[in-house]
């Protein structure tokens, strides 16, 4: 380093706001391809849905299904992101976009043909998912290379924010495509959204640094993936943020593996309760990202994490008492939305609290590893919990099944508030 070149004086963190984030047009890319993907994604969120439950008429292959999709995350991710860590990451974004679109759209054609069921539907499930346990930990390891840590937190909100506007409008045109157009014309949207990432990405200027030269060694690999072991093993707060990760998505299987059957079985709705829920839980999602920036600062991390941990326990139990009254139909709505509306707010800041601080935390040279083992932590509450779901369905009703859940929320996060887990590096709580 040039002793003799002043250091350029970081910005405040009170003086940064979303403005100096569109100045930052590698991220713009970034995150318009994240918002070509959401719109695509928000619209085959409802055509999927309902169309695993009307191809099935199970709860239990909705369960199955959910698990599968998060399967190659959990057994995938831990390895891929050794493997990602030398490889040109703009590349592989491209290809693995064009991969997903090519998938979707084969589904598409079988279900036109009436060929398709629902072993097919876990099959294709299967190939997406397995393509996105090497796109995630990429499109992790580039954000430091394009965006400075003191803009990450308005960075992470904006892509949230905006992700949420995107998904609204795709579940307000949800309902209409699939009305007039049928359940394949919506899942093909989503199959070409893949496509327009791609040619976005393409257009990314990235620098990469310590790129890979040749075939990747058994040795090397092995040493890599090491190494990230060895990271996580000696970092107590990244621990702890694998916990909570883990911790979340299990919490949040029940209503995401049984979201159809709440609403028809519980409810007594159909579709347009479901959009509802989805809208209103979006709306919900969009105001947390958005808010976020302004409550990092005031309100401790123990808070983000811990206190609305639990109030995520009560909004999910708030979600069954609309059994009591599901025969008034605009009480079953107001219920719906507002929970949805309230949840969706608490989730999304859990969400971005957690995404900024790990990333914080982590040193760039080792995000690609361990986010990848972080990402596949979380994602293996989500098969292992839906699985068990799927097997007490055929014996407790849904509207038991998400009480537990509920209930078993305010209980976990209630034990870590008193054990006071660190999360954050210059505290001493206890490290577990």
């Amino acid at each position: 380093m040039d002793t003799n070149t002043p250091l350029k004086p970081l910005t405040p963190p009170s003086e940064i706001s979303y403005k100096d984030i569109l100045k930052q047009k590698e991220y713009l890319k970034i995150i318009l391809a994240s918002l070509i993907n959401r719109f695509g994604d928000s619209i085959d969120a409802i055509a999927f849905t309902w169309l695993v439950y009307a191809l099935t008429g199970s709860a239990t292959w909705s369960a199955i299904i959910f698990a599968i999709n998060q399967l190659p995350s959990v057994l995938l991710q831990p390895f891929a992101g050794a493997l990602v860590e030398g490889m040109n990451k703009k590349k592989l974004m491209v290809y693995t976009d064009i991969i997903r679109g090519i998938t979707t759209i084969g589904l598409v054609i079988l279900y036109l043909n009436n060929h398709l069921s629902p072993w097919m539907m876990l099959l294709f499930t299967l190939i997406n998912s397995s393509v996105e346990a090497f796109r995630l930990p990429a499109g992790l390891a580039v954000i430091p290379s394009i965006l400075d840590e003191k803009y990450y937190t308005y960075g992470t909100s904006l892509n949230s924010t905006l992700s949420t506007v995107v998904q609204i409008i795709g579940l307000g045109a949800a309902g209409i495509i699939i009305g007039a157009f049928g359940i394949g014309c919506a899942i093909a949207i989503d199959g070409i959204s893949f496509f327009g990432s791609a040619i976005i990405l393409s257009f990314l200027n990235l620098q990469e640094e310590h790129l890979r030269k040749g075939k990747l060694q058994v040795k090397e690999y092995i040493t890599t993936l090491k190494e990230g072991i060895w990271y996580i093993k000696n970092q107590p707060v990244i621990r702890n943020f694998c916990l909570l990760a883990f911790l979340l998505n299990a919490i949040l299987t029940p209503l995401n593996s049984l979201q159809t059957p709440l609403i028809y079985e519980v409810l007594g709705g159909g579709s347009e309760l479901l959009s509802a829920f989805s809208f209103a839980f979006t709306v919900g999602m969009g105001i947390g990202s958005f808010v976020y920036p302004f409550l990092s600062d005031k309100l401790p991390i123990r808070i983000q994490f811990i206190g609305f941990g639990i109030l995520t326990g009560i909004e999910m139990y708030s979600y069954t008492l609309g059994e009591r009254f599901r025969s008034h139909t605009i009480a079953i709505y107001a219920l719906t939305i507002i929970v949805s509306l309230l949840f969706g707010m608490t989730i999304s800041i859990m969400l971005a609290a957690l995404s900024v601080h790990f990333i914080k935390a982590v040193k760039q040279e080792y995000l690609a590893r361990v986010g990848s083992i972080f990402n596949a932590g979380a994602c293996a509450a989500t098969p292992a919990a839906s699985l068990i779901i799927s097997i007490f369905t055929a014996f407790i009703p849904v509207v038991q099944i998400i009480r537990i859940s509920a209930l078993l929320c305010v209980i976990i996060f209630t034990v870590l508030a008193m054990m006071r887990i660190r999360l954050e590096a210059n505290t001493s709580p206890k490290d577990i």
